[in-house]
């Protein structure tokens, strides 16, 4: 257990840059603030969105480390801890940002800036993902079809995020597709300016369809262009990271050897 947990820290502080760290710490502060005052204060926040809502992210936000602990040599251990920085933001903005601070209905279109940042993230973690997978096999792969990949695990996280969001309204009471007007309208304090549309509005029936494909419309945009960052900046299979450049003087080595 002892070199077990030698090994553990070593990477993690072997792989990971001591500014990261600051910086994880310093989000992880601000989870830890809003889900103890959230569980005590007994506010308005806590009935709508229970605390455990909070400690689900703040878990997510070590994924890293947890990633780390998994037995075996899976290729999540292959990830750059670089993907964590961009997990843990996206993790502070929805649930310390949007609920704590109430900025879904504070600050117009703060849901749907969201989306697309987070479809743009989930194409992110999709390339660093598919290089990690690179890894494991040491299989080369162009990075024209290292992006497409990302992009399409992107689409896939953005989709199974709206079945979580439907499944949570359905089964547990929520209203995270604000399938009910009246329920938004009380979130926002009673002022229907500040329930953001980013279609019009004619019918109250077609509330819930229109906010949900506001936020498909918004993870078109914001995974599609996270793919044409990618196309244009591939930072994983150019210059000194090549990856593909690795994995060939990996096998070489190898052969070399054998």
């Amino acid at each position: 257990m002892k070199n077990y947990l030698k090994n553990y820290f070593s990477t993690i502080f072997g792989q990971c840059k001591k500014s990261e760290l600051v910086y994880w710490w310093i989000l992880r502060a601000l989870m830890i603030y809003a889900f103890f005052d959230t569980l005590l204060s007994g506010s308005s926040y806590t009935a709508s969105n229970p605390p455990i809502q909070i400690l689900a992210n703040l878990i997510g936000m070590f994924a890293y480390e947890i990633i780390q602990l998994l037995p075996g040599k899976l290729r999540l251990k292959y990830m750059s801890p670089r993907f964590q920085n961009i997990t843990a933001l996206g993790f502070l903005l929805g649930s310390f940002g949007g609920a704590y601070l109430n900025l879904y209905y504070i600050l117009p279109g703060y849901d749907k800036i969201l989306h697309a940042f987070g479809t743009a993230e989930a194409v992110y973690i999709g390339y660093e993902y598919v290089c990690a997978t690179q890894l494991k096999f040491k299989k080369t792969c162009p990075h024209q079809i290292a992006n497409l990949c990302a992009l399409g695990f992107g689409f896939i996280l953005s989709s199974a995020w709206e079945l979580f969001e439907f499944t949570y309204d359905t089964w547990f009471g929520g209203d995270a597709q604000h399938w009910n007007y009246q329920l938004a309208l009380e979130a926002a304090g009673g002022d229907p300016s500040k329930i953001f549309h980013l279609f019009p509005l004619v019918d109250i029936s077609r509330f819930a369809l229109m906010d949900t494909m506001g936020d498909i419309v918004l993870n078109f945009i914001g995974g599609f262009a996270m793919y044409i960052i990618l196309c244009i900046i591939p930072y994983n299979h150019r210059g000194k990271k090549d990856i593909n450049a690795r994995i060939l003087a990996m096998n070489t080595a190898a052969e070399t050897n054998t």
